[in-house]
């Protein structure tokens, strides 16, 4: 999902990267709501959605309004609680426009997806992403031929290239910028403590359903920025990312951990913070560097950079990254796995945007009046969410069903699940930020 910051695992699990955040939390009734932001939530603070979401009872009010707005009386029986708790929840809440109130009735403000909304996302992007795809299957040559000349070409496969330069940069990044410059829905919102995103929240489903509707999907970028190199992940969100920023969002959020079960005062969490920061820093600069120099040679005996390196760190390094997939060796030379974008390549991804950028934009025109039939009876739309604001999530949807289909016919690369608990994923660093 297009969807920017870092990830935390505070108190419960939440997962906020610089597109997408995550936190869910188990209702009275069983029922699950996992919340997301499109564009930045900014500091893990009062105004920061996913900090107001760890109170005791946060979502399981969400879940409650999501169904119908209520009175204070009625949030209070339904969720067993005084009037001076709900009145908490509700100030928190309302502090960051997720919840209104209008004459004593509180109202959510942002669109959640029930699981009935979720199935109509998935029946009515299908077809639209279909639509895409032929589309853009008009332009295959020219687009695949335009690849070829990327500079990591020599070494990495067509298909991983595309997956990243179109599906994330292109379909995702760019295309909600260039669907709100069209004014065909909106990408983020200004919200209270000097933030930008929109807040949405989907209930979770069973299994079974989860794999029915995200297996495959290819939807959600996670990027960080370390010294002028952007480390991205991009796949689905079927579980957890061996790679960067990923691995080291968790490290970086081990430290509040710490504080939790070691009892450690809260000079010596900063402290542990600060060592931690600078560990992670280090390590992305000398991936970034032991990379883009793979890009530049083609390949690198393996004997000759472990043996001259005089620390064991570069020895280690290599194994990890080769560990990660983002190296292989073969007999004995070093060569890329995943995409390496240089400062030149940024104008090859311009070059298939021009491409591809109007073919989304007349897709989605030719498409605006099915969806808004479709969409008509949902949740949020009931619960009168700005259509465009619903739009945002309809377009992840016929994205990440376009980037499937194109996987399916191989234009594009499909990772492999290597884990049971890992999700379908690459990985890449780029010299530039995009759009």
């Amino acid at each position: 999902m297009v969807y920017q910051d870092v990830l935390k695992v505070i108190h419960s699990l939440v997962y906020i990267s610089n597109r997408v955040g995550y936190t869910v939390a188990v209702s009275r009734r069983l029922k699950r709501l996992m919340m997301y932001v499109c564009g930045d939530s900014g500091p893990f603070d009062e105004f920061n959605p996913f900090f107001v979401a760890r109170q005791k009872l946060g979502l399981e009010l969400l879940y409650a309004l999501n169904k119908r707005p209520m009175n204070m009386n009625k949030i209070c029986s339904i969720l067993k609680i005084s009037r001076k708790q709900a009145m908490k929840l509700l100030n928190s809440w309302t502090g960051i426009n997720a919840i209104r109130e209008e004459s004593g009735v509180y109202h959510v403000n942002f669109a959640i997806f029930t699981k009935e909304d979720l199935m109509i996302l998935a029946q009515t992007s299908e077809p639209i992403a279909s639509e895409l795809v032929e589309r853009i299957g008009n332009h295959a040559e020219r687009i695949i031929s335009l690849a070829k000349d990327f500079s990591a070409a020599k070494q990495v496969q067509t298909e991983k290239l595309l997956f990243a330069a179109l599906g994330c940069f292109i379909l995702d990044w760019s295309g909600l910028k260039t669907l709100e410059e069209e004014k065909l829905l909106v990408k983020n919102k200004p919200q209270p403590g000097n933030r930008n995103y929109l807040l949405f929240a989907r209930e979770e489903v069973d299994q079974k359903t989860a794999l029915r509707l995200y297996d495959k999907m290819y939807w959600g970028s996670h990027s960080d920025t370390s010294d002028a190199y952007t480390f991205t992940s991009f796949g689905d969100h079927q579980g957890i990312r061996y790679a960067f920023p990923d691995v080291l969002w968790t490290l970086q959020a081990s430290h509040k951990a710490a504080q939790s079960f070691f009892k450690s005062p809260s000079w010596m969490i900063e402290k542990i913070s600060t060592i931690t920061q600078l560990c992670s820093k280090k390590m992305l600069r000398d991936t970034a560097f032991l990379l883009f120099r793979l890009n530049a040679e083609e390949t690198i005996s393996i004997k000759e950079l472990t043996e001259n390196s005089v620390e064991i760190w570069m020895r280690n390094l290599v194994r990890l990254l080769e560990d990660m997939n983002y190296i292989v060796c073969e007999k004995g030379q070093l060569k890329l796995n995943y995409p390496i974008f240089a400062d030149d390549d940024k104008k090859i991804v311009e070059q298939i945007a021009d491409i591809i950028l109007p073919l989304v934009t007349q897709t989605m025109r030719q498409n605006y009046s099915t969806l808004e039939r479709a969409l008509s009876n949902t949740t949020p739309v009931r619960n009168k969410i700005a259509f465009n604001e619903v739009l945002n999530e309809a377009w992840h949807w016929i994205f990440a069903q376009t980037n499937k289909i194109l996987a399916e016919k191989g234009f594009l690369y499909t990772p492999p699940k290597k884990r049971a608990e890992e999700a379908r994923y690459i990985a890449w660093v780029a010299k530039f930020s995009f759009p």
